[in-house]
């Protein structure tokens, strides 16, 4: 009689995919290494998902599910805020994870496009937030996102010292209000003639008078 065959069911073959890619990385994420985790061949991937680009997307949803649990938790008060310190905590939790969604480039973009569109419908239901025009929002949507991702690469990284929550919060935070001032008062777009006329109103009420080209700032002195 041949041994009896074991069989594996997708959630089995899932957490053993998610694993491999939680301790070691995207790259190592190969049906050989599934394999040797189940101590299977490689039939059970593709018997259970059909391709390793099903799997890989399941991954991927995975570590998204397990963002959105991070961007879930009240940190603070600000619910808008809380979704920044979620991603970046998930960054300083779940490296490999973080590093796979979006430093990766996988055949799934559209699930990082989700996330984006999931936070930009959150900002639209803001009691304030959702005062900004549209355009509004998504520009600081985008300009916050980058600093966000960044400030969560220099943590994975280990170009941080500080990465506690509290620290995150207060990075977030002391951005978000630059962000958002910028996008309330007209700065955000630096085109705009409203970005001049407050740059005009902030240097004449701090009485600074900026240098013309090829002259001293006011309070300098030049070499005689």
């Amino acid at each position: 009689m041949s041994p009896r065959e074991i069989t594996f069911n997708r959630e089995t073959v899932l957490n053993a995919a998610a694993s491999i890619v939680r301790k070691e990385g995207w790259e190592h994420l190969t049906a050989r290494m599934i394999a040797r985790r189940l101590k299977a061949s490689v039939a059970p991937v593709y018997s259970a998902f059909g391709s390793m680009e099903a799997l890989e997307r399941e991954v991927l949803q995975e570590a998204r599910r397990l963002l959105d649990e991070k961007m879930a938790v009240r940190y603070t008060d600000g619910a808008f805020l809380n979704i920044g310190v979620g991603m970046v905590v998930f960054a300083r939790d779940e490296a490999q994870l973080f590093t796979s969604l979006f430093h990766t480039r996988h055949n799934h973009p559209d699930i990082v496009d989700g996330i984006f569109a999931s936070i930009l419908a959150c900002m639209k239901a803001d009691p304030f937030l959702r005062l900004l025009p549209d355009a509004s929002l998504e520009r600081l949507l985008h300009n916050l996102g980058l600093y966000t991702l960044g400030l969560a690469a220099t943590i994975v990284y280990g170009r941080r010292e500080d990465a506690s929550t509290a620290n995150i919060i207060r990075q977030l935070n002391n951005a978000g209000n630059m962000m958002i001032h910028g996008e309330v008062s007209g700065m955000a777009d630096c085109d705009s003639p409203e970005n001049e006329k407050e740059w005009r109103r902030i240097l004449a009420e701090k009485n600074i008078v900026l240098p013309q080209p090829g002259q001293p700032a006011r309070g300098t002195t030049t070499d005689k």
